[in-house]
């Protein structure tokens, strides 16, 4: 898989974006069977197929660039990934193209990919509230940069039964921004992120820390 960006994010924090462009026999064979699961034997889709085995590779080569003896990943009961016999916090995100892996040794760290489409615009009043629908004026990549931060946001966070729409906010900023300002309340928790922004063919690629 070409290696389309990396970069070093407050300094604590690395990120890899891969282009998807292989077949699967060939993500297998560099992957090695040592590494498949049982998640992935559930899995039919041959794209999805594509995708797990692709951001697998990609934790792999991140973890070993940090010395990290990788030997797999478990998911919580909320469905965050981890790598095994490690500490530090992993982000994984993937789409028909792309495949990315962040990862942050010393905080929580969340990652979302997407591209802009039309589908954002008619679900736009499910994942976002009143005022942030007026701010984005049904523009596709406003849309796009919300839904990102949001997901990005609520991947760091972990927790499952959070509402897009009513507990994660995302101020008000120029679509020209790098860096957006969330926050997430969660009963009396509040978390406040600074999600970083970066865009690849009409991908925004969102990293919340």
């Amino acid at each position: 898989m070409p290696l389309v960006h990396s970069e070093m994010i407050e300094e604590t924090c690395t990120l890899l974006l891969w282009k998807l462009s292989e077949p699967e026999t060939e993500l297998r064979e560099w992957l090695g069977s040592a590494y498949i699961s049982e998640e992935l034997n559930a899995i039919s889709h041959p794209q999805k197929v594509r995708e797990w085995l692709a951001s697998r590779l990609l934790i792999k080569t991140l973890a070993e660039q940090f010395g990290i003896a990788y030997v797999g990943l478990h998911k919580d009961e909320h469905g965050k990934a981890f790598l095994i016999d490690n500490d530090s916090h992993i982000s994984i995100t993937h789409t028909f193209e792309f495949v990315a892996v962040a990862l942050n040794p010393f905080a929580a760290v969340g990652i979302d990919m997407e591209k802009c489409d039309e589908k954002l615009q008619r679900t736009a009043t499910k994942y976002l509230s009143s005022g942030e629908i007026a701010h984005a004026e049904n523009e596709i990549t406003r849309l796009c940069m919300y839904w990102s931060a949001k997901e990005a946001l609520y991947k760091l966070y972990g927790k499952k039964g959070i509402s897009f729409r009513d507990s994660i906010r995302i101020l008000p900023f120029l679509q020209s921004a790098e860096i957006l300002e969330g926050t997430l309340t969660d009963n009396t928790r509040l978390v406040n992120s600074k999600i970083h922004v970066r865009w690849f063919d009409q991908h925004c690629l969102a990293i919340s820390l």
